[in-house]
C-alpha cells in the first residue's frame, strides 16, 4: 500500500469512528481539530494542498440602499456547479452553503488607519432534492422556510439572489463614516457524507467558494 492510500485508509477510519460519537462531543468541530493535521503530522505522506474550484461560485454584484431606516443590500450570484457536485444532489446527497456578510467601519487613531467590524451575518442554505419526480428544495436556516423548484437551475438562481435584505439599522451607524460591506459565499464540505469529506480534502471537486466581494460606502451627513 503506498503512502497516499495509507493516509487515505487512516482518514476515513479516523472520520467514521467520529461520526459514531454523540454529537455532544461537537462533532464537526472535532473532524476538524483531527483531520487537517493529518496533512502535516503524518510524515512521508506527501498530499497535495487541494486548490479552490475557480469561478464556480461568483458573486457578480452587490448593491447597497437605504428603506425603512434600514441599510439593505440586494446582490446577484452565479452557481456553476461540477457535474460530479449536481449527480449527489440528484442521488439526494443535500448540500449546505453558508453567505457570510460583513460591515465593517473606517476609523483612525494616531494616525493608523483600521478597521471595526459594525456587524457580522452568517447563515446557512441547505439545497437538496427529493420525490420520485424529483424535486429540489432550499431550506433557509435564517428564517426557517423552505421553498420548493421544479429544476435545480430555478433552485440555484433563487439561492443567488438577494433582495431587501437587512443588513443594519441606521440609528446604529454614524453619519460621514466610510464603510465597507464584505460577501462570500461557500460550500460548507464538512456537511457532506464521510466519503465525499475525504474526496474534499485532497481534491477541489467541493472546495466551492466565491472570492470576498467588497464595496464601499460613505454615509452622507444625514444618514438618518
Amino acid at each position: 500500500m503506498n503512502s497516499a492510500n495509507a493516509f487515505a485508509v487512516l482518514t476515513s477510519q479516523i472520520i467514521y469512528a467520529l461520526n459514531r460519537m454523540s454529537y455532544s462531543l461537537k462533532l464537526k468541530s472535532l473532524k476538524k481539530r483531527l483531520i487537517k493535521p493529518l496533512f502535516i503530522i503524518l510524515p512521508g505522506l506527501v498530499i497535495a494542498t487541494p486548490c479552490l474550484a475557480e469561478h464556480e461560485i461568483e458573486i457578480l454584484k452587490v448593491r447597497d440602499y437605504q428603506q425603512n431606516k434600514q441599510l439593505l443590500i440586494d446582490s446577484e450570484s452565479n452557481f456553476t456547479l461540477p457535474q460530479e457536485v449536481i449527480d449527489a444532489v440528484h442521488h439526494e446527497i443535500p448540500l449546505s452553503f453558508i453567505t457570510h456578510i460583513e460591515l465593517t467601519e473606517g476609523k483612525s487613531l494616531f494616525g493608523f488607519n483600521y478597521e471595526r467590524s459594525r456587524n457580522i451575518i452568517k447563515y446557512r442554505t441547505d439545497l437538496y432534492a427529493y420525490g420520485v419526480n424529483r424535486l429540489y428544495a432550499l431550506y433557509n436556516h435564517r428564517n426557517k422556510k423552505t421553498q420548493t423548484f421544479t429544476t435545480i437551475d430555478e433552485a440555484l438562481q433563487t439561492l443567488a439572489t438577494l433582495q431587501a435584505f437587512p443588513v443594519a439599522s441606521l440609528s446604529e451607524l454614524h453619519p460621514e463614516q466610510r464603510y465597507t460591506l464584505r460577501m462570500r459565499i461557500s460550500l460548507d464540505f464538512w456537511k457532506l457524507p464521510t466519503p465525499l469529506i475525504l474526496e474534499a480534502l485532497t481534491t477541489s471537486t467541493w472546495r466551492l467558494e466565491s472570492q470576498w466581494f467588497e464595496t464601499s460606502l460613505q454615509t452622507p451627513l444625514s444618514w438618518q
